[in-house]
């Protein structure tokens, strides 16, 4: 079991680390709610004039935008991140060629936590922009790349799952 799972461990390190970036940020609005809401009123203030056209209101519309896209950021990261692991451990026990569950594994890791960092890195450049659908856009090189990876890993590991678990054993 430690050797198929000493194949897959890139995988299941970013995996891991995409689950602690969860729950870190989880932790932080827990605790620091108003300071971090404080912090973006700070970016937002010279903005003021040419971005929020002196309106306090639009200021706090994208603040509380902001703070959406942080809980997005922290419920991709631990339910994304959770999920890649899982499938990473059934990764490492499928009859695959430990080239392709090395590959699957860590492809599925960096999809999870590059996909969970584009979320929060909306929520921090929003308030200095001022609009979260311009930043999401800013950020489409990072998340775009990253969903294809998470969906292209899935997709493998239920295509090798089904020829390990059926194909493979009507066989032998």
């Amino acid at each position: 079991m430690s050797e198929n799972l000493n194949t897959v461990r890139w995988g299941i390190l970013l995996s891991v680390i995409t689950i602690l970036f969860g729950f870190i940020i989880g932790a932080a609005m827990g605790g620091a709610e108003s300071q971090i809401k404080d912090y973006w009123m700070t970016l937002a203030q010279p903005g003021l004039v040419n971005v929020y056209q002196n309106d306090p209101q639009k200021i706090t519309d994208i603040i509380n935008s902001s703070w959406k896209m942080l809980q997005r950021a922290h419920m991709h990261a631990a339910a994304i991140g959770t999920a890649a692991l899982v499938m990473s451990v059934i990764m490492a026990n499928l009859n695959a060629g430990e080239r392709c569950r090395q590959i699957v594994t860590f492809i599925l890791g960096l999809g999870g936590l590059g996909y969970s960092l584009s979320w929060f890195l909306v929520a921090l450049r929003a308030p200095v922009i001022g609009n979260v659908h311009i930043v999401k856009e800013s950020l489409f090189f990072l998340a775009a790349p990253s969903i294809g990876m998470l969906l292209l890993g899935t997709v493998i590991v239920i295509v090798m799952g089904i020829r390990s678990i059926f194909i493979y054993r009507a066989y032998y």
